[in-house]
């Protein structure tokens, strides 16, 4: 009776096999993208008839963000007033709870985003909300809460009440990068910030005792409100997956967001495909995301929860070399990154939208496809600019692949680059038929 009853205990920590069985088409919403001036982008946008997942970027927590940018630094400071560090906020809380983006029939004591998803919870109650913790630019706190077991449970527990207040969300996403380095703070060039051996392996623990330990705070709350709530992580590729114990942390977790994008960008003069599908023997270092999701499978993350990442943006080159327009190499270099793109913050970086409206035949692009990778590109002869990115057509490929494969699903980072949701409705009908 004893050992009936820890096994019923057990297995009520781990993920529903429900929701790993449900088709995934996935999107990370940006916070900040409301405020962007050439094509703003708010929760009234999301095309939820079309997706399982809304994923809000980006919540953190109390702690160390010294990589971030000023006005987040600030974000945080007024957030963590009062706060016990490793607590879970809410960090641009003007966005998320007090701008007003229009009424909603929903009764909330906020606005701002946070209102406008309660209303689209309420319109479609099957879609999953959850809140992301971390991101590129606020993952340094992860590292300093993973020296300690107390913290860990403190932002668990801190997390799971978040999600509580705000009873929309359906689960909690992480997004730290990375567990083991590789990060923004944690780079293994600079040997300032590198880890060693030790701390990686200490990493390496932390992130499977933090899965579970959200998996138990989660599923308390699940006693008290009768829902289940899931429980996902974004995933880097190649050493920053190997970087994970994932036979130990993914039967706490319902899906494992594979980011199969920027293998190669303009912060190297390498050039070529940015999220090619298959790898060939033209691919820089043979990457491709068929690689990178077989050894994610290999590594213990079940295909039926792996969810294949597609790219709603590109990146670009400026004097690529000895280029003829056909296809890319793997050893086509360019002088540099594009100085130019969508944001003037961040040179070589383009959102679909723009490339479909701003880089076409009439500018002087010409477009190309790699059939044998799965991959688009633009090419400007005279510019010697070459740009890749994700269209219609490897979106496509990629949602037939994932579903050959047995895979969860497909998601983007993220939903603003596709304004009108045509790339989003791909994956949806390629999956549904």
């Amino acid at each position: 009776m004893k050992r009936t009853l820890l096994a019923m205990l057990a297995s009520s920590m781990l993920a529903s096999p429900a929701v790993a069985e449900q088709q995934v088409v996935a999107g990370y919403f940006a916070d900040w993208q409301y405020d962007n001036e050439a094509n703003p982008y708010t929760v009234k946008d999301i095309p939820a008839d079309s997706l399982s997942h809304v994923i809000y970027a980006f919540l953190s927590m109390c702690g160390p963000h010294t990589g971030a940018g000023e006005k987040v630094q600030q974000q945080i400071a007024e957030a963590c007033k009062d706060q016990s560090p490793y607590t879970a906020v809410v960090v641009d809380q003007e966005a998320a709870l007090e701008i007003d983006f229009g009424d909603v029939s929903v009764d909330v004591p906020y606005k701002g985003h946070f209102a406008q998803l309660a209303e689209l919870k309420k319109q479609h109650p099957d879609l999953r909300i959850l809140p992301s913790f971390g991101g590129w630019t606020m993952s340094e706190a992860f590292h300093a809460m993973a020296k300690d077991k107390a913290s860990i449970d403190h932002f668990a527990k801190t997390a799971v009440a978040l999600i509580a207040k705000y009873d929309f969300f359906d689960g909690i996403d992480l997004d730290w990068e990375y567990p083991g380095g590789g990060g923004l703070t944690t780079s293994p060039w600079n040997p300032d910030t590198k880890l060693d051996d030790e701390q990686k392996a200490e990493e390496r623990e932390a992130f499977s005792y933090l899965v579970k330990a959200l998996r138990i705070e989660l599923n308390k709350l699940a006693a008290r409100t009768d829902r289940y709530y899931e429980l996902s992580s974004a995933v880097g590729v190649g050493p920053k997956a190997a970087q994970i114990d994932w036979r130990s942390a993914a039967p706490y977790m319902d899906n494992m967001f594979a980011m199969t994008y920027d293998y190669l960008g303009g912060w190297g003069t390498q050039t070529g495909h940015l999220t090619n599908l298959h790898a060939t023997d033209r691919s820089w270092w043979g990457m491709g995301s068929d690689v990178f999701v077989q050894q994610m499978i290999d590594l213990g993350i079940p295909a039926e929860k792996l969810v294949l990442g597609a790219a709603y943006y590109g990146r670009g080159w400026e004097g690529t070399q000895d280029f003829d327009g056909q296809f890319p190499t793997a050893s086509l270099l360019s002088e540099k990154g594009a100085s130019f793109g969508t944001d003037n913050d961040e040179p070589g970086y383009f959102m679909y939208w723009d490339l479909s409206r701003n880089y076409t035949e009439k500018e002087g692009y010409r477009y190309g496809y790699d059939k044998a990778s799965e991959a688009p590109f633009l090419w400007h002869p005279k510019k010697q600019v070459f740009i890749s990115f994700d269209d219609k057509r490897s979106v496509k490929a990629k949602t037939e692949w994932a579903k050959k494969k047995g895979l969860a699903g497909v998601f983007t980072w993220e939903l603003s680059g596709d304004k009108d949701g045509e790339l989003t409705e791909v994956i949806y009908q390629t999956l549904k038929n």
